[in-house]
């Protein structure tokens, strides 16, 4: 028990095995990128209305869960990199309780990530995908219904649709965050 605890230890403390993680994760994610601009494509509107859809199964939900798993895994790499010192030659039994936050907007002010109103909206959308409704089709508790939630502007917006720039917008805030991430695991103070 004790070589598996160890090797457990080193693992989870090093934060480069997050980030590959979260690598890995994001080449899954580009795979399905093309099947969702493709369905993107095939909606017609008229007069503000949708009159055809592309009739293919929705694959958002699945490719936001992908997302928010690979920044999730790089906000813990960088809360691994931060916490180093209390991790060193400490032997772990189980995940330390503060990466055990699946909430993107919380983890980004964790790790001092800045978010704007922007960001806050595709961070509470990928997280509300990856806690249950692009993988469950019922909420995981009553209030998960709800849609709607109040950013840091103080204004209410709705966290229950996708869009058809996300894939841009989202390439836009996984650059910044791989940025940041990378910027922090160079920092050795």
């Amino acid at each position: 028990m004790l070589p598996q605890a160890i090797q457990f230890s080193k693992s989870f403390a090093d934060p480069h095995l997050w980030v590959r993680k979260a690598e890995e994760l994001l080449a899954a994610a580009r795979l399905i990128e093309a099947e969702i601009q493709a369905q993107w494509a095939e909606i017609e509107v008229e007069g503000g209305r949708v009159i055809r859809t592309s009739g293919r199964i929705n694959i958002q939900g699945p490719y936001f869960v992908l997302i928010a798993y690979a920044i999730e895994n790089l906000f813990k790499a960088t809360l691994v990199h931060l916490n180093r010192e209390s991790l060193r030659n400490l032997l772990l039994s189980s995940l330390p309780r503060y990466v055990s936050e699946h909430d993107l907007i919380k983890l980004a002010h964790r790790v001092a990530f800045s978010v704007s109103v922007p960001d806050e909206d595709l961070l509470a959308r990928l997280t509300r995908n990856s806690v249950w409704a692009g993988r469950y089709p019922v909420p995981t508790g009553p209030d998960g219904f709800r849609a709607l939630e109040q950013y840091s502007d103080g204004r209410v917006y709705l966290t229950a649709f996708f869009a058809p720039k996300d894939i841009d917008r989202l390439h836009d805030l996984l650059n910044r965050i791989r940025s940041f991430v990378l910027a922090k695991l160079k920092d050795t103070a």
